[in-house]
């Protein structure tokens, strides 16, 4: 049975996945299992982070209301990692990331699974498979002020990369000369309609700039420079340790040593379940199927929204 479901909310932009959660959360899993393997041949750290950890936690395994997988990856292993994706063949999976393709608007890496087909926006329409998230852990500064001020300045290079990644229709376009603040956008957007590839690798190199400089090895502090959580991505690297391994569905995975500290650093009383409204999936996909891989050319063909 053909398993492609076309989002239709044109202003959420959520899918609504709940006949198929069983089978989704089948996949997540085996890709997890495959990145795992990989970790292990290559003795790479990473530990499950976000709503991930909270899973393996509080329920063993995926949140129910969940629907990805999250990692951290210390950066000397994440670099060791995407060097090592260019010469191994993954069969079904691959390696996803900012600097092989420019149609990927992100900036933090996904191990994909090659069988499927996701389009995560419609506005930065890019074709992957399902997939786990693999967030860089950098070193950062040993006062927290700098910290914060390295964040602020990674955060502004993010926001000119979506600008650049994100494709408008002309009227939202032309609608950023209304406001002045948007005027600095509207610079970019319009560059990149002429420069796309080269804004892109220079903001690219910005970024892996601030990623690199202090050494991991040393540092007090570490921070996830592409994560969601503000401030709260910089934390102390002591908290990570060599990992403590918890039931997660049908397998262990390593979460920080001092999970308990971590957790309460991002979401404070973690064991409590959220309210029942808050219950709900919450990352976008304009475009799934389960059954095989699509090019986009094909998704514009017979989907029914614009891609």
């Amino acid at each position: 049975m053909r398993a492609a479901i076309v989002m239709r909310n044109e202003k959420t932009n959520i899918m609504d996945i709940k006949n198929i959660k069983q089978r989704w959360n089948a996949t997540i899993l085996d890709i997890l299992k495959a990145f795992i393997d990989i970790c292990k041949r290559h003795d790479l750290t990473f530990y499950c982070c976000a709503g991930t950890a909270i899973g393996a936690v509080r329920h063993h395994g995926i949140i129910p209301w969940d629907d990805d997988i999250d990692v951290i990856m210390p950066r000397p292993d994440y670099d060791r990692l995407l060097e090592i994706s260019k010469s191994e063949d993954w069969g079904k999976y691959e390696l996803v990331t900012p600097y092989d393709r420019d149609d990927y608007p992100l900036y933090f890496s996904k191990i994909s699974d090659r069988t499927t087909t996701l389009v995560e926006e419609r506005e930065r329409p890019c074709v992957i498979g399902l997939f786990v998230d693999i967030f860089p852990l950098d070193a950062t500064d040993d006062d927290l002020d700098e910290a914060k001020r390295l964040k602020d300045r990674y955060t502004k290079v993010i926001n000119r990369l979506n600008a650049v990644s994100t494709h408008n229709t002309f009227a939202e376009y032309i609608s950023l000369l209304a406001d002045p603040k948007e005027w600095g956008r509207f610079a970019i957007k319009t560059a990149a309609y002429f420069f796309r590839s080269p804004i892109r690798r220079r903001l690219l190199a910005q970024m892996d700039a601030i990623s690199h400089l202090y050494d991991y090895d040393k540092a007090k502090n570490v921070q996830v420079y592409t994560g969601s959580y503000g401030y709260r991505e910089t934390f102390p690297k002591a908290w990570l340790g060599r990992g403590k391994m918890f039931k997660f569905e049908d397998i262990e995975v390593p979460l920080p040593e001092e999970y308990d500290k971590y957790l309460r650093h991002f979401f404070g009383d973690y064991m409590q379940l959220p309210p029942v409204e808050q219950r709900i999936e919450k990352h976008h996909r304009a475009y799934l199927n389960m059954d095989r891989r699509e090019s986009i050319e094909e998704i514009r063909k017979h989907s029914d929204i614009k891609i």
